[in-house]
């Protein structure tokens, strides 16, 4: 799929141009198809362990078809980007259905799946409608795979031959890892990287777990192993072109120096994070509340940017290490310095002659 270079840059010019006027608007659109996943993650709320009654919720709550397909086409009008998640997104019987109707409204999607289901696809046509496929493979151990996620041994299985599909049938994608308690050697020793090229993955994205509010455990490694990790991922980083890490330096550094990350005020409004029922939480899932809970299907994207609830964003510094809100909480040159460095390797990768 081919990026509509005109569409983006008269969406970014309109977000711009509202950015000036102090008018807040989403840019990157985020779908969580479904409430439902076969997995029993511990750090993600669709971690369930009681999956007939995840299942039966799901059948209730998740929205139809022709529902999802009405947001699409109120976020396509705002926002450059999309991204599915779930619970599994894959798990949806109408999965293919629905990202060709983004493809179609020029929508390039990145999906986020745990990969486990992607032989029941039709890979060649998943391929038409994606620009990245974003594998979760916080482990690439079986043990502690298993362990972080909750599944058999023959699941961890399973994935790695759908990680060969992949790459059989030519379908960009990445790995994405959430560092645990559980997890944390492979970073420290540096296999995780070496294992991660050799299943198939050139580029890696990897944050810390950030601790739930509605549980009683965390799985959040101790500040010693976390300050290891992170002088490990630096060093890897810094020796190696592949695989890309994705997540910029500053953002190790900054665990390093200050046992968290900084930022000015959370970036959270730059995406519109869409719930499996059409609700969107404002300003995010930490105030989660009928206060604070908008019906995207009934409501309009300007009345719900519009909300007063925003200005908790301004204040609110929760989020100690959570990759994603510390990335869109940071100035554009962050952006552009990340981009320059994966463009230069890229070269560097293809014409071995050229150094930049």
């Amino acid at each position: 799929m081919v990026v509509d270079t005109i569409r983006t840059l008269k969406l970014l010019g309109n977000w711009s141009g509202n950015r000036i006027i102090q008018k807040k608007r989403p840019l990157i659109a985020v779908y969580s198809l479904t409430h439902y996943c076969n997995y029993y993650c511990p750090m993600c709320p669709f971690g369930d362990a009681d999956k007939a009654n995840q299942i039966n919720f799901a059948k209730n709550n998740d929205l139809s078809t022709n529902q999802w397909k009405m947001i699409f086409d109120k976020t396509s009008k705002y926002c450059i980007w999309a991204i599915i998640e779930g619970g599994e997104p894959t798990s949806r019987p109408d999965f293919m259905e629905l990202v060709k109707y983004l493809y179609d409204l020029k929508m390039p999607v990145t999906l986020i799946s745990n990969c486990s289901l992607l032989h029941m696809l039709d890979l060649s046509e998943l391929k038409k409608y994606i620009q990245f496929l974003t594998c979760s493979i916080d482990s690439v151990y079986e043990s502690s795979y298993c362990k972080v996620r909750g599944v058999t041994q023959e699941t961890f299985h399973r994935v790695r031959k759908n990680l060969q599909l992949l790459k059989d049938h030519g379908i960009p994608h990445y790995f994405n890892s959430v560092i645990t308690k559980f997890n944390t050697e492979e970073f420290i020793d540096q296999t995780y990287f070496d294992r991660a090229l050799e299943m198939g993955s050139d580029a890696v994205s990897l944050t810390f777990v950030e601790d739930r509010s509605d549980v009683n455990y965390s799985l959040l490694p101790d500040r010693d192993t976390i300050n290891r990790v992170c002088e490990s991922i630096l060093d890897y980083s810094k020796r190696n072109s592949k695989p890309r890490i994705m997540i910029p330096d500053l953002y190790f550094k900054q665990i390093l120096e200050n046992g968290h990350v900084l930022f000015d005020e959370c970036g959270v409004w730059k995406s519109i994070f869409v719930n499996g029922n059409g609700s969107v939480l404002v300003p995010c899932w930490k105030f989660k509340g009928p206060e604070n809970t908008y019906d995207l299907l009934s409501q309009s994207i300007d009345e719900i940017w519009s909300a007063p609830q925003w200005d908790i964003a301004k204040t609110c510094h929760d989020c100690k290490v959570l990759g994603c809100i510390w990335y869109s909480s940071q100035p554009i040159t962050t952006f552009v310095s990340n981009y320059m460095k994966g463009l230069s390797q890229y070269i560097n990768q293809k014409n071995p002659e050229i150094k930049i």
